[in-house]
């Protein structure tokens, strides 16, 4: 009976045994692979370009061994025929959507040729000279008018309005930068900036605090983020977004140096800011993209013309390095070493190959009263802007959208 009895308990200690050597192993395993190495934003934007590449590129990729957990944007690309027709590409969503008459409306509205309604009343935004906007001038409504038009596309959760102090001679001033979230679904800690200055100023004739219109600096580039917005809310992203309206650029770029100092923390991996691109006087639809030195920013500014490509928008740039202009927003996030690029007209005379040869052909109203949409190309303006969202769609890897 002993005999037996022990043949009949083997077998349940040797499966003990083997549970407990498993569980030591997974545990050893797991304590291997909690730590998570530091990654640089450079490291991070490069990644996350070359991925969008191969993929918009359809290239095969290699991962050794290891299965991999697709991302939502490549788990969508394997859906079935049936589950696919049920969404929509955003590259396709934002051409269907990005509207020309939102567009040029809003540069009328901000540049004070048309009224706009604010709080019931009818007023003109004659000037958006951050010294009147922020004094409550009646005729420098701007970031009242932003306000109330982005609060009917997003909720009051996803706005903020954040002040800083702008300390000038004569003592503080209190102004403030607009921001609108879209939190990311798959990497939230992860940030990519759009971004535009709504301030305006006349400088080389005129009072700024009476007339200050601004249509193409920086009208362009606020409509763009208007639309941006208008759009991006009815969509999702794996990544977080942020569209910023900054004050104080003309101003040495009083906002945004406030806005990189007040989220020094956060984990900004791309901006893309984009400011004054209404002009192209000559036709060759050229701008130009003050890169700097950074590698990251150098692969935004490769996506951005890799998705001229892709949608046969009929654009060319120069790609400024160490000579781009350094008196636009991008220069705050150089100084942290957050790769960023400024998306303007061809403003200087230095150029790169394939680009604007050479030839300057930015606006004859710069920072005067004549800026305004009269003077404006607005087709050529209109596709630099989807260019810019079409672009940031793929940085922040834009969600296939499912219609309403």
């Amino acid at each position: 009976m002993k005999a037996n009895k022990n043949k009949i308990r083997n077998p349940f200690l040797i499966l003990l045994i083997s549970l407990i050597g498993i569980g030591v192993v997974s545990g050893i395993l797991l304590l291997t692979h909690l730590h998570t190495p530091t990654v640089s934003k450079e490291a991070v934007v490069e990644a996350m370009v070359e991925t969008e590449m191969m993929q918009t590129n359809t290239a095969p990729t290699t991962v050794g061994k290891e299965t991999t957990t697709p991302t939502s944007s490549q788990a969508a690309a394997q859906q079935t025929p049936e589950a696919q027709a049920t969404t929509i590409d955003p590259a396709v969503y934002i051409e269907n959507e990005f509207s020309r008459e939102n567009f040029e409306t809003a540069i009328r509205q901000l540049s004070g040729d048309i009224p706009v309604t604010i709080d019931g009343q009818e007023t003109r935004i004659e000037t958006r000279y951050s010294y009147a906007m922020f004094t409550n001038q009646p005729n420098a409504k701007a970031e009242e008018f932003l306000l109330q038009t982005l609060r009917q596309w997003v909720p009051e959760n996803q706005i903020t309005v954040e002040p800083y102090v702008y300390v000038d001679g004569m003592g503080g001033n209190t102004w403030y930068n607009i921001i609108v979230t879209f939190p990311g679904t798959v990497t939230p800690q992860e940030q990519i900036l759009f971004t535009a200055h709504y301030d305006s100023c006349v400088v080389f004739e005129g009072d700024p605090m009476v007339s200050a219109p601004g249509a193409d600096d920086n009208g362009t580039g606020v409509a763009t983020l208007l639309e941006a917005v208008r759009i991006f809310s009815m969509m999702k992203f794996e990544r977080t977004l942020k569209v910023i309206f900054f004050s104080g650029e003309e101003n040495f770029q009083q906002g945004s140096k406030a806005y990189a100092e007040q989220h020094a923390n956060d984990n900004i991996t791309a901006v893309l800011n984009m400011d004054m691109f209404g002009t192209d006087k000559d036709g060759d639809r050229c701008f130009e993209m003050y890169v700097g030195e950074l590698p990251g920013s150098q692969k935004i500014a490769d996506l951005l013309l890799q998705t001229i490509q892709e949608n046969r928008l009929n654009l060319k740039a120069d790609c400024l390095v160490s000579n781009a202009y350094a008196k636009a927003d991008q220069k705050s996030f150089w100084e942290r070493n957050i790769p960023a690029i400024t998306v303007m007209e061809n403003f200087l005379p230095d150029y790169s190959p394939g680009g604007c040869e050479g030839v300057t052909d930015r606006t004859d109203f710069w920072h005067l009263p004549g800026d305004k949409i009269e003077t404006i190309n607005l087709e050529y303006a209109f596709d630099i802007g989807k260019a810019g969202i079409l672009t940031i769609l793929k940085l922040a890897g834009a969600i296939p959208v499912v219609p309403e």
